[in-house]
């Protein structure tokens, strides 16, 4: 396997050198497209989970709603959009004086949102301690309780310190909606990142294959759980908050690949990404059906890089090391920064093109690109940007690969579709085998080759 890698980025070489004789790619201008300003009129409010409140963002503090820290978060890709539309952000979260409202806590869900909101959805979370999220209604304002039932008087602290949340609701003109992951994935990270613990305190012993699978068999009925609650009451917010404010911009957020290309451990290189990706490709897909039929925007941030992505961290290694499952499953600051792009890019007007661009989100930096399985060397990388100059709208699939220090390859494979004047990208898991793809690509030309050789030997018979 050495050998087929040091032939490989021997082949990768060739390939590069080859490319500096391509005729080179113009740079297009700096995007032009404007933002709306939203904060000139009404305001932003932002809601969703720990993501929206900026966790491992620049200037991030975990305990965000606790007696210290009431203040918003710089490095946030809700702070970086509420910037770009024009609105006031002061430092304290607290300060009415702002249009800019992050109604985010850290494992905030649509069933928690719900219940904020008086949507009534005869549901409580058992597994969950509502308890928790008394801040919310402290600083968001609902006069009611997560410890049971809805309507008994909150008697801790005045409500809406922020403001009232159908009120603001009903002032903002630009809304975004990132819920669904913790509805999903939340109650059964916590058996996993516990090392095995239930609610109940009873644990499991790891070493034990038996053990395993029952701690596997009780994660995925949550997640069943979750994922069928998301299904059907998500959809009955955003039409909630539609009804509410008809002239609001409301931007649908998807979801990522919380583990992305992450080993079980540091001696496997099975990417349970592979695994997760069915849940969160299926997600976005909801979410984008969801878009059409309400007739709201959708972004979608499949790419984002979190620091597990980043630091190649495996699940049974460095990712359940102490605290680092909180951190390793949420976004870097690049993290951030790309999903502030993908919402300002679904905010602004774009020109119909049949250029591919993709954000790669994490990758600045790309030694080669493969077009429908075939090398190319017309393009070019701005910052994450890829942009592919392409006349046709029957592109099916781009492969992007950078040699890392060690002389290991990472590849990541985005399928397309052409719709509504551009490229859509998305991320295709189960496919980053380098050596394979290019097996791939040598196979058809070969194949090629044996029919022109069959057509030739076939006329002369």
């Amino acid at each position: 396997m050495k050998n087929t890698i040091k032939t490989l980025a021997v082949f990768l070489s060739l390939i590069m050198a080859l490319s500096s004789f391509a005729i080179a790619v113009n740079a297009d201008d700096e995007d032009t497209n404007e933002v709306p300003q939203y904060g000139l009129n009404g305001g932003y409010l932002a809601i969703g989970d720990s993501i929206t409140r900026g966790c491992c963002a620049d200037g991030y503090y975990l305990d965000q709603y606790g007696k210290r820290y009431l203040r918003n978060v710089e490095g946030s890709y809700s702070y970086l959009v509420a910037q770009a539309v024009g609105c006031n952000c002061p430092d304290d979260i607290t300060d009415q004086s702002g249009n800019y409202w992050p109604l985010a806590y850290p494992g905030l869900t649509t069933a928690i949102v719900n219940d904020v909101m008086g949507i009534e959805d005869n549901f409580k979370d058992e597994d969950l301690n509502y308890a928790e999220y008394d801040d919310v209604l402290k600083y968001f304002g609902y006069e009611g309780s997560f410890e049971g039932v809805r309507g008994e008087t909150y008697v801790e602290g005045e409500c809406g310190i922020c403001g009232k949340i159908n009120e603001l609701v009903e002032k903002a003109s630009l809304i975004t909606v990132e819920l669904g992951m913790c509805d999903v994935f939340y109650r059964s990270y916590h058996i996993i990142s516990d090392g095995g613990m239930l609610a109940d305190g009873l644990s499991f012993d790891l070493s034990n294959p038996q053990a395993i699978a029952e701690l596997l068999e009780g994660a995925v009925k949550l997640l069943n759980e979750g994922y069928t609650y998301w299904e059907t009451w998500y959809p009955v917010l955003i039409k909630t908050l539609k009804e509410m404010n008809p002239d609001a911009t409301i931007v649908m957020i998807g979801s990522f690949n919380l583990v992305n290309q992450m080993p079980l451990n540091d001696d496997s290189t099975f990417p349970l990404g592979t695994i997760f990706s069915n849940i969160t490709d299926e997600m976005n897909r909801r979410y984008e059906e969801w878009a059409d039929e309400l007739g709201v925007l959708y972004a979608n941030i499949e790419n984002t890089e979190t620091r597990a992505t980043e630091e190649d961290w495996s699940v049974l290694g460095k990712f359940l090391d102490g605290d680092n499952s909180f951190e390793g499953s949420h976004p870097t600051q690049n993290g951030h920064n790309y999903i502030a792009r993908q919402v300002l890019g679904v905010l602004s007007e774009k020109e119909e093109t049949t250029d591919i661009i993709i954000d790669l989100g994490r990758f600045d930096s790309i030694d080669y690109v493969m077009l429908n399985g075939c090398p190319i060397f017309k393009y070019e990388l701005n910052d994450t940007i890829l942009t592919i100059p392409y006349n046709g709208t029957d592109a099916k699939n781009v492969t992007i690969g950078v040699v890392n220090e060690d002389k290991t390859i990472a590849i990541q494979t985005y399928g397309l579709t052409y719709e509504n004047g551009a490229y859509h990208p998305y991320r295709v898991y189960g496919t980053n085998d380098f050596e394979g793809t290019i097996k791939k690509f040598f196979t058809s030309l070969k194949n090629i080759f044996q029919k022109l050789i069959d057509l030739i030997t076939g006329l002369f018979k």
